[in-house]
C-alpha cells in the first residue's frame, strides 16, 4: 500500500472519512474527508490495519452475523490491539477493500465485509479473553 493506491481508493468511496462512511449533509463532513485525504496518519493506519486484516479469509456470501459483527465499528479495538497503536474506522475500510474484501452497506453509513466467520469469531473471543485479563489485572 502507498499513498497512490490508498488515494485511488477513497476516491472510489466520496462520503468516507477517518470516521467512517458519513452522511455528506453533515455539517462536519467536509473537514472530516479532507483532513483523511491529506494527512499522513490515515496511511499509516491503512498499512497497520493491513498488518492484521491480510491473515484473515474471506466468506463468499454475507451473513447475518457478519452485517452485525464484521464492522469496521466493532473491530477497531481488536485491530488497535493486534497492531499496537490506534487505527481509525476509515483506514479499517480501506484496508478491507485494499485486500480484495467485499464491503456492504446499511441505511448509507454502515459497513460491514464479509470477513471468514469462524476466523473472526476466534479473533473476537480470543480479543474478549484479554480484555477480561485488563479489567483483572487493573489495565
Amino acid at each position: 500500500m502507498n499513498r497512490k493506491i490508498f488515494e485511488q481508493i477513497i476516491a472510489k468511496i466520496p462520503h468516507l472519512t477517518a470516521d467512517g462512511l458519513m452522511d455528506i449533509s453533515d455539517a462536519s463532513f467536509q473537514l472530516k474527508r479532507r483532513d483523511f485525504v491529506r494527512s499522513t496518519l490515515p496511511l499509516g493506519q491503512t498499512i497497520a490495519s493491513i498488518e492484521f486484516l491480510s491473515s484473515i479469509g474471506k466468506s463468499g456470501r454475507f451473513s447475518r452475523w457478519q452485517r452485525s459483527n464484521c464492522t469496521p465499528e466493532n473491530l477497531q479495538d481488536l485491530i488497535d490491539w493486534a497492531v499496537g497503536q490506534k487505527v481509525s474506522v476509515g483506514a479499517i475500510i480501506v484496508a478491507s477493500i485494499y485486500l480484495g474484501f467485499t464491503m456492504g452497506v446499511q441505511d448509507g453509513t454502515k459497513a460491514y465485509f464479509n470477513f471468514l466467520v469462524p476466523q473472526m469469531e476466534f479473533e473476537l473471543a480470543r480479543f474478549a479473553n484479554v480484555q477480561q485479563v485488563r479489567m483483572v489485572v487493573g489495565q
